[in-house]
């Protein structure tokens, strides 16, 4: 699930708690006026931030200024995890109404009073609502579901997903996608096969919406690839271990891209569990050994897949190693215990048969009996499973066990008794695993998903970061023409000229350097509170704010200069000259005091500049100074700059000679 990437955290043990005076109370403008964190603040790591914070929170000399530093420090810690201490936070300095994301971060942190974050989330999603505030409303009630289903009310979890879902349409395309997955994962891990095949849906719905995605945003292609196999593979899963169609879950892990090397080892073990199952024994045996070569994953623990690797010889060879599913590791997921020791004692051989029934009572008595003494659960009629369902197919389960176990041998009839008490808490505790699945699959999607704000080449923000920042800065902006200061910001987008010949020629590495080079140099020409952010491949994005009119102009300069005036060197030591063009446009003057003009509108201005800097022949600069007529923006963006100029639509200021000297 994607969540807001928190900007800062605070360090434990500082001083004792503190009460703010009543007479200096915290607003948001009030925040909005506290000093920014150093540029370097988000490159350090989580230890570093909280080493940084602590000294600041020491000199602290405003109630104002220790909200801010004690309410980051909670964002920072749940953004790592560390609910426990987001809690000291909390209770340290309590959110104010106004500030919902530390509402928020307060409440879904606090695991000892399940119902009190519950109803403190679901009061934050009401007020968000309120406040137009859609994205952060469906991500609070996506948490609380997860919450609702942790301490046994599926039902209730249910219901919020389902109301999420009806308002992600609206959110980002991240969150909505989170919400569907997550909803899927409730429908595979509660539902009889029908409730199953309504989650592998969900799960190909949101692969088509990336698809989609992927073909509007080339650039995070890879982005896009990687949760979309992620979604494949977990589809592949329902199949094999929830809906035993094997053939299915093979269609389905064979769409993976066999490069994949987080995935490639778990489906090439399943395929060949499926293909065991199917009978197709050669398929099986060269998939089987395919996995043994393939590397493991580095961001997920799939220890237990050596265990399914001997399940499957077992079937075909009749022999195998019973060590590693005898000793599987503690933090093995819960369904994944429960599928391999089901497997293991339908095995024809005694010992793994026995191992099989132990393992299952093992499991009840550690895990399963304790939950079912602390938890209550009631059943749901479509949003959740019936109880009349679960009695049926346990009734099912226990007479085919038992009709199979008369039929054994002496030593298999105290194996009836052990698997029998363990099938039985396993039907009636399954509505408990989701929480586990939930929480592995929402590590997992914060992992692809994003929830980094950093370029990993350039060490510049990304699009991510800026799409969370841009919007206060419209704000700023729009409050600021309320208040008749006329404040006003430029938008400049510019690229690399050529930068394909730089890499056809002289190969990819040059083309890194020249990237990491360019973003310092841009870097060292703005200021600490403009917003530089890497907008894909070799384009850049700036947001500055302007002191006055002619601001736009000597800032597109300013990068124009610094590119094309220093030859760039390359890792050969070999030096490259290299220039850029500057599209830019300012808001709100060159809409003409509009102030409901979206960003993305903005954006694509900027690109259209742009478009025009790079036919008028590079090295330069496009500023849109003025768009006389608002209602025509459609036609502007669907015709060239040059048109709208003539027709008297826009005002350009433009940088076209090499001197850069701005014209009117």
């Amino acid at each position: 699930m994607h969540w807001p990437t928190w900007v800062i955290a605070a360090l434990l043990g500082v001083a004792a708690p503190w009460t703010m005076a009543a007479d200096t109370p915290v607003t948001a403008e009030a925040l909005r006026r506290q000093p920014r964190f150093p540029a370097d603040f988000e490159a350090l790591t989580y230890p570093q931030r909280i080493d940084w914070l602590q000294r600041q929170l020491e000199a602290a000399d405003s109630p104002v200024r220790r909200y801010q530093l004690v309410s980051e420090r909670a964002f920072e810690h749940y953004a790592n995890g560390a609910n426990a201490e987001v809690v000291v936070a909390c209770r340290e300095v309590a959110p104010q109404a106004f500030h919902l994301e530390y509402r928020f971060v307060c409440a879904a942190a606090d695991e000892r009073d399940p119902a009190g974050s519950i109803q403190g989330m679901l009061d934050v999603h009401a007020d968000a609502m309120a406040a137009g505030k859609v994205n952060l409303a469906v991500q609070v009630l996506s948490t609380a579901a997860w919450v609702q289903s942790a301490a046994g009310d599926v039902a209730g979890a249910f219901r919020s997903y389902e109301q999420a879902l009806s308002l992600a349409e609206h959110a980002s395309p991240e969150t909505l996608n989170d919400v569907t997955l997550n909803t899927a994962t409730l429908y595979v891990m509660h539902g009889d096969r029908e409730y199953v095949q309504k989650g592998v849906a969900l799960q190909v719905e949101t692969i088509a919406r990336f698809r989609k995605l992927k073909a509007e945003r080339p650039d995070a292609a890879a982005y896009f690839d990687d949760v979309i196999a992620l979604t494949q593979y977990n589809a592949g899963v329902a199949h094999a271990l929830h809906l035993q169609d094997y053939a299915r879950a093979l269609h389905w892990f064979g769409r993976l891209d066999p490069r994949n090397r987080e995935l490639r080892k778990s489906a090439l073990v399943f395929s060949a569990l499926s293909a065991t199952e199917l009978g197709r024994t050669s398929q099986a045996r060269a998939w089987l050994a395919a996995s043994r070569a393939a590397p493991a994953s580095s961001e997920m623990d799939t220890a237990y897949l050596a265990c399914y690797q001997e399940l499957i010889k077992a079937k075909l060879n009749g022999t195998a190693q019973l060590a590693p599913c005898r000793d599987l590791a503690e933090n093995t997921p819960l369904e994944v215990s429960l599928d391999i020791f089901k497997r293991m004692a339908d095995l024809p051989q005694p010992a793994w048969r026995q191992a099989g029934m132990e393992r299952l009572h093992g499991l009840f008595v550690a895990k399963l009996e304790p939950q079912l003494k602390q938890s209550s659960m009631r059943a749901a009629s479509r949003a959740e499973l019936s109880r009349l369902q679960l009695e049926s197919k346990l009734n099912g389960q226990l007479l085919e066990k038992e009709q199979a176990l008369k039929r054994a041998e002496q030593d298999k009839l105290r194996g009836q008794r052990l698997l029998t008490a363990a099938v039985v808490a396993i039907l009636l505790l399954v509505l408990l695993v989701i929480a586990l699945r939930l929480r592995h699959d929402r590590r997992l999607a914060r992992q692809f998903l994003s929830m980094s704000v950093h370029d990993g080449l350039t060490g510049l923000h990304n699009r991510r970061h800026f799409e969370h920042h841009v919007e206060r800065e419209i704000n700023l902006v729009k409050r600021a023409q309320q208040e008749g200061t006329g404040q006003s910001i430029a938008l400049c987008l510019f690229d690399i000229d050529h930068f394909k010949r730089i890499n056809d020629s002289h190969g990819h590495d040059a083309g890194d350097a020249v990237l990491k080079q360019f973003a310092q140099r841009i870097k060292a020409v703005t200021r600490d509170s403009d917003l530089l952010v890497r907008w894909g491949g070799e384009e850049f994005l700036l947001l500055a704010r302007l002191a006055h009119a002619g601001e736009s102009h000597h800032i597109a300069e300013r990068i124009r200069t610094v590119v094309a005036t220093q030859p760039f060197t390359l890792p050969d030591q070999r030096v490259l000259d290299v220039t850029c063009t500057v599209g830019a446009v300012v808001y709100p003057r060159a809409v003409g005091g509009e102030s409901d003009v979206p960003w993305q509108r903005l954006v694509q201005l900027a690109d259209a500049a742009l478009y025009l800097g790079k036919r008028k022949g590079r090295n330069c600069w496009v500023c849109i100074d003025n768009v006389v007529d608002t209602a025509a923006l459609d036609r502007i963006l669907a015709q060239d700059l040059e048109i709208s100029v003539r027709e008297g639509l826009i005002v350009l200021g433009d940088g076209l000679e090499p001197s850069g000297v701005a014209s009117a």
